[in-house]
């Protein structure tokens, strides 16, 4: 076997591990979906506190669900205009919304634990 010698652990690059995505460790959050609120992406937490404002302030109407919905196809629209609350924000290739390249499900990739490079948690990509 050459250099190696008996028992040593060899660690993997990172780049070849299910976990590694854009530098970041996606092992904490496939572990427990959603525990870690901090991670969330910033303009989806505040849409979806600008959708529950809303409504709330619907049912005080006793507004019908199409009228529900004209009023929140409206108010999404300005919403998406507005800009960003987030300076991370790159135009991602449109698969998500809000199209961003840091933006997978509803997490943002940039808010993860950055990947050290190596660990014992290293899996082998499927896809490679």
């Amino acid at each position: 076997m050459g250099d190696v010698t008996r028992g040593a652990l060899v660690r993997f690059p990172a780049i070849g591990c299910r976990f590694f995505q854009q530098g970041r460790c996606l092992y904490e959050e496939l572990l427990n979906p959603g525990f870690h609120t901090a991670w969330r992406c910033l303009v989806l937490a505040r849409w979806e506190s600008v959708y529950d404002d809303f409504l709330d302030r619907a049912e005080n109407f006793g507004l019908s669900e199409t009228e529900l919905g004209v009023l929140w196809r409206k108010r999404f629209e300005r919403l998406a205009e507005e800009s960003a609350p987030c300076p991370d924000l790159l135009p991602g290739e449109g698969e998500s919304m809000p199209e961003c390249l840091h933006l997978q499900e509803d997490i943002c990739l940039l808010r993860l634990p950055q990947c050290a490079g190596q660990c014992e948690r290293f899996r082998l990509r499927e896809n490679i």
